[in-house]
């Protein structure tokens, strides 16, 4: 059974995650930060992250960036209700194989699950389409 590791700071979102992938049949631990679920990591072992861009302390961006240079070489999936195009550079620089802005749509995000567990190494076969398809939040008027 593949091994999914959530990490967000809302729990409302980590819970929607949780919820809608068990339903697929993973199993799932999650955690409001990267540095938990980092220790986490020491001791146990997943087949694929997804994680929140923003995070208390270490963000999603650092967490992929060291999880690539680690013997850790699962695929990452962001989540995020921000995105730049600068930051959407760095993510794809880092390994991160696909993004998603919040609100997503749930069948969405377990196409790009399976996808990148079919893949092999830290790249998933989602390279057809944009690694990071995360748009920029617009500014309240």
């Amino acid at each position: 059974m593949p091994h999914i590791l959530i990490v967000d700071d809302e729990p409302g979102t980590s819970w929607a995650l949780a919820e809608g992938l068990s339903d697929d049949g993973f199993t799932i631990d999650t955690f409001a930060a990267a540095e938990d679920a980092w220790h986490w990591l020491r001791s146990h072992r997943s087949d694929l992250v997804i994680s929140d861009l923003r995070l208390p302390g270490m963000s999603g961006l650092d967490f992929a960036r060291k999880l690539a240079r680690s013997r850790h070489r699962q695929p990452v999936i962001i989540v995020t209700a921000y995105g730049s195009p600068e930051t959407l550079r760095e993510l794809e620089a880092a390994g991160v194989v696909q993004c998603f802005p919040k609100p997503f749509r749930m069948d969405q995000l377990r196409w790009a699950v399976r996808q990148a567990l079919a893949g092999t190494g830290a790249r998933a076969a989602t390279r057809s389409a944009s690694p990071c398809a995360v748009r920029p939040r617009r500014k309240a008027a």
